[in-house]
């Protein structure tokens, strides 16, 4: 596990109550219509590879305190941009080239999948963030960012060849 990244699935809350506590909870906010994996209608692909379905599929946690464990193995996918916990050590560092918006957490697992990191999803564990995620609803320089750090990301990915020779992954 010294190479493996725990994915945390991410979601989008509609509304102002709490979050939810447990993913028994989560799971019937999705089911009402109050949740959806994040990103749900801005950028389905950029969460995708989480594998939503599968996640909300998953035998419910036996009973008694709440255990996290990993229910499976995703490869990571373009343009995947995971929410996960780390090592503290040996993890690349975030690329601080990419200002404002885009690019920004694709760039890093791009960079941890060609590095060789694992990406595991954990069961009994999630994030979420409170309210949707829509299109136009960001800041007027929004697309201006988005280029210049798309640009950067093409010669981002150039630099990765070089730093990982002998990776057989790309992004």
């Amino acid at each position: 596990w010294a190479r493996a990244l725990f994915v945390l699935p991410a979601f989008e809350l509609r509304g102002s109550g709490p979050p939810p506590g447990s993913k028994a909870e989560l799971l019937r906010l999705w089911g009402a219509g109050e949740a959806r994996p994040f990103y749900g209608g801005l950028c389905p692909p950029c969460q995708a590879p989480t594998a939503f379905g599968r996640w909300r599929g998953l035998p419910p946690a036996p009973p008694g305190p709440p255990r996290l464990r990993v229910a499976y193995e995703v490869p990571w996918r373009d343009p995947w941009e995971p929410f996960y916990v780390a090592p503290a050590r040996g993890v690349p560092p975030f690329d601080e080239g990419f200002l404002q918006y885009g690019f920004n957490r694709i760039s890093q697992a791009c960079e941890l999948h060609v590095a060789g990191f694992r990406f595991a999803v954990l069961d009994g564990a999630f994030v979420t963030h409170r309210g949707w995620k829509e299109p136009g609803g960001f800041h007027e320089g929004r697309e201006a960012e988005l280029g210049r750090n798309r640009q950067r990301f093409r010669e981002f990915k150039r630099g990765l060849k070089l730093k990982y020779p002998n990776s057989d992954r790309r992004c």
